[in-house]
């Protein structure tokens, strides 16, 4: 009986450890894949006409598309209404694989009493690439 127990244990300890390298392997091809991206993030002032209007129609709702021209492609995140002034919005990260691109981004409140304005604001970001015709992941 206790030897039944023991070859049960080193069964279900080969498969933990067979399944664990696989997964790994998996997640390494994964990583080669995928890759970091230049992004520019766009000022106000240098905006499309278009991506103006957009903005400024849907800002007090949260908001994630993008917007396509021949040679650029336009990415915009909008994270609502809040209740302050003073956030800001940080890029984690743009990369792509073969047939996506991925951006994920993170609303930074503000860090201090004093950078909090007695306003609501709405915090959008507008990222700008060169246009590579995938379709585009907001992680």
């Amino acid at each position: 009986m206790v030897c039944m127990g023991k070859r049960f244990l080193w069964l279900c300890l080969l498969v933990m450890l067979t399944t664990g390298s696989g997964g790994c392997a998996a997640a390494a091809e994964k990583n080669e894949k995928t890759q970091k991206i230049d992004f520019t993030v766009v000022k106000h002032e240098d905006f499309p006409e278009e991506i103006k209007k957009v903005i400024d129609e849907r800002k007090q709702e949260e908001f994630q598309m993008t917007y396509q021209s021949e040679e650029e492609l336009y990415i915009l995140k909008g994270y609502g209404i809040q209740s302050t002034g003073g956030y800001s919005i940080q890029v984690e990260y743009v990369t792509e694989n073969t047939d996506e691109i991925h951006i994920k981004t993170r609303l930074i409140g503000p860090s201090s009493r004093e950078e909090q304005k007695d306003v609501i604001s709405c915090p959008y970001l507008v990222v700008k690439i060169e246009n590579r015709d995938k379709k585009v992941i907001f992680d």
